[in-house]
């Protein structure tokens, strides 16, 4: 089997594929001027082309008919309808596929924490299940690594995942980066806090009061106590928990304060579980970017779904 498709591969290569588009020419228009004309080719060249088909197929293809112009010889009308599915497969090779979301099927996997899931998540499958319900969403936990990376980005590297959503910040070759929007920090505490509803929240009560915190790479905290010591600050973390459900939670039935994302929060406030405050300094802001590998970059599946992605992140602008 091997051999024969190397000694396919062999006389492919010693073969002038154009010479199918002249011979598709010639057998529709059967004249060599029209058939010239349609390729694009002169008459000269036309004939030529002519003459090495022959030579290709040990067999004249066309001979001059008695009403004038060309008629096919019997080898030609036998491959006629092969040459037409043939070069109409290489046109859709060729061609730019087509994509309806209606009818796309398999799975997407999407690499994210929790923030990017309670915020974004909802609306993206929303999406997902009116225009494409063919399609299974996955979301997956990402490794947590003690990084500037944040998270382990190798499973987009490998092709193991499709999307990744992080507002941590990764550099690599073949990963494609896009930002999706901007997130804000605030104050939350128990609705039954003494100090809920206040706006902003006082700065004494703010590095006085204990904290909760989200663990998410190790024991640094990071930008938002280094804010803090700027402004020659500091707080008491008194708990850290995994995740920012979580957080919303445990600050909902303790005395903890906390300062969160605004949008994750947010559904907890609707709730009537905590209260969301403006905090009495300026805080550090940040992106949530989507991440992808160069190999889907044209895919036209994944070119729909992080439009999708970007389109439900502009809704929150």
């Amino acid at each position: 089997m091997a051999k024969k498709s190397h000694s396919i591969v062999s006389e492919l290569r010693s073969m002038d594929l154009n010479l199918l588009v002249a011979l598709r020419a010639l057998l529709d228009e059967r004249n060599v001027s029209r058939a010239a004309e349609k390729s694009g080719l002169s008459q000269p060249g036309m004939s030529r082309a002519l003459q090495r088909l022959r030579s290709m197929f040990n067999d004249p293809l066309l001979v001059k008919s008695e009403q004038g112009g060309y008629e096919p010889t019997p080898r030609a009308e036998a491959i006629d309808f092969a040459l037409r599915q043939v070069l109409f497969d290489i046109q859709n090779i060729i061609a730019p596929p087509t994509f309806d979301p209606a009818l796309a099927k398999g799975d997407f996997r999407i690499l994210a924490l929790d923030y990017e899931l309670v915020v974004l998540l909802p609306k993206i499958v929303s999406r997902v299940r009116n225009e494409a319900p063919g399609l299974n969403v996955w979301t997956i936990a990402p490794k947590m690594m003690n990084t500037q990376e944040g998270i382990d980005f190798s499973p987009l590297i490998k092709g193991d995942i499709h999307l990744i959503l992080s507002a941590f910040t990764y550099t690599h070759s073949g990963i494609y980066r896009q930002k999706l929007m901007e997130e804000t920090n605030v104050c939350i505490s128990s609705v039954n806090h003494p100090d809920a509803g206040s706006h902003p929240f006082p700065l004494e009560k703010l590095v006085s009061l204990d904290h909760l915190w989200v663990d998410i790479i190790g024991p640094d905290p990071g930008a938002i106590d280094e804010t803090l010591a700027m402004c020659g600050l500091s707080r008491e973390i008194k708990l850290s928990v995994p995740s920012f459900l979580l957080a919303g939670y445990t600050v909902a039935t303790t005395d903890l304060i906390a300062i969160m994302p605004r949008r994750v929060m947010q559904p907890f406030e609707d709730a009537g579980l905590i209260s969301i405050m403006e905090p009495p300094i300026e805080l550090p802001v940040f992106t949530i970017y989507q991440y992808w590998h160069e190999r889907y970059n044209k895919d036209p599946l994944h070119v729909w779904f992080r439009k999708l992605v970007l389109d439900v992140a502009r809704t929150f602008n």
